[in-house]
């Protein structure tokens, strides 16, 4: 099962999706008050400039998702199929001026990548977007980093950023390519990092207290999975997990399939049948280094 974002195309001769390179954008540095260049022309990235570089990419998300930092009198807003768009400010209502800002940061294809992702149009000329504003917790100046893997002119790290005051964190992964005679770029949209070590990984503690401890199962789901364990449980002799493959993975979420041995009471009136079973389960983080259980599932065996 992949998510899949809803899109639709608007069909207006005065409006039309960013689809099409800027010709004269490129990455080359560009003085803009709003962002310092992070270029950096040297073939080694330290952890520094990959915390300042992620920092930055995460910054230009905030500051396009809100506009762009208007000035005086320069909000202006317009009804499009009954729904409210602004235009974005005079720093960025063009292409090349978006471009040119996001480029001191990341590569041009994941510049383009993030303005179709912030679904920014041309309306009559100039760049807008629909109503809406962002906020984060993160707090990039706290932020450390470790080298996940490292081949020529691309760099792979995971980030952890503390979040606000509170004790929890997100880890990201993200990587960079050097590009020549400019620097170090973003080169991918950083992803949260969901390589779950079996240890922590709720599915292994949810099957080691199944019949057990149902309070220590039950810790690890979420509320929005509507899966009790009490009731699940009821006619369980005994439940092993001898496998657990993960099947997919989104942006924020992990997708696996369990083997499970089963052992069932003579009066079970369930789902499940004695000896061999598959379930399904949607992981998603919680904070840092833990996850739950989002969604359950049984594949049928027939």
């Amino acid at each position: 099962m992949k998510t899949k974002t809803t899109k639709f195309l608007i069909a207006f001769t005065a409006l039309s999706l960013l689809n099409t390179s800027f010709v004269n954008a490129t990455e080359a540095q560009t003085k803009n008050p709003t962002v310092q260049s992070a270029t950096q022309n040297n073939h080694y990235l330290t952890d520094k400039v990959a915390i300042d570089l992620a920092a930055k990419y995460h910054e230009a998300y905030l500051f396009i998702s809100s506009g762009g930092g208007y000035q005086n009198r320069e909000y202006n807003t317009f009804l499009f199929n009954d729904l409210a768009y602004r235009y974005l400010s005079s720093k960025i209502d063009t292409k090349g001026k978006l471009m040119a800002y996001l480029t001191q940061t990341m590569t041009s294809q994941i510049a383009e990548q993030l303005i179709e992702d912030l679904e920014i149009i041309e309306y009559k000329g100039k760049l807008a977007q629909q109503e809406t504003d962002i906020g984060s917790l993160e707090d990039w100046g706290k932020a450390n980093a470790e080298i996940v893997k490292k081949e020529k002119n691309k760099v792979k790290y995971r980030i952890t950023v503390p979040l606000g005051e509170s004790i929890d964190k997100i880890m990201y992964i993200v990587e960079y390519q050097f590009v020549e005679n400019i620097g170090w770029r973003v080169n991918k949209k950083p992803v949260v990092d969901l390589n779950i070590p079996d240890k922590i990984n709720p599915i292994h503690t949810l099957f080691a207290n199944l019949t057990t401890n149902s309070s220590i199962a039950q810790n690890q789901l979420l509320p929005t999975s509507y899966f009790d364990v009490s009731k699940f449980k009821k006619g369980i002799k005994k439940m092993e997990l001898s496998k657990l493959k993960e099947v997919d993975r989104g942006s924020y979420h992990v997708e696996f399939v369990a083997t499970v041995f089963v052992e069932l009471e003579k009066d079970y009136n369930g789902p499940l049948t004695s000896g061999e079973n598959k379930m399904y389960f949607v992981v998603e983080p919680n904070g840092y280094m833990d996850f739950k259980i989002h969604q359950v599932g049984q594949i049928s065996m027939y």
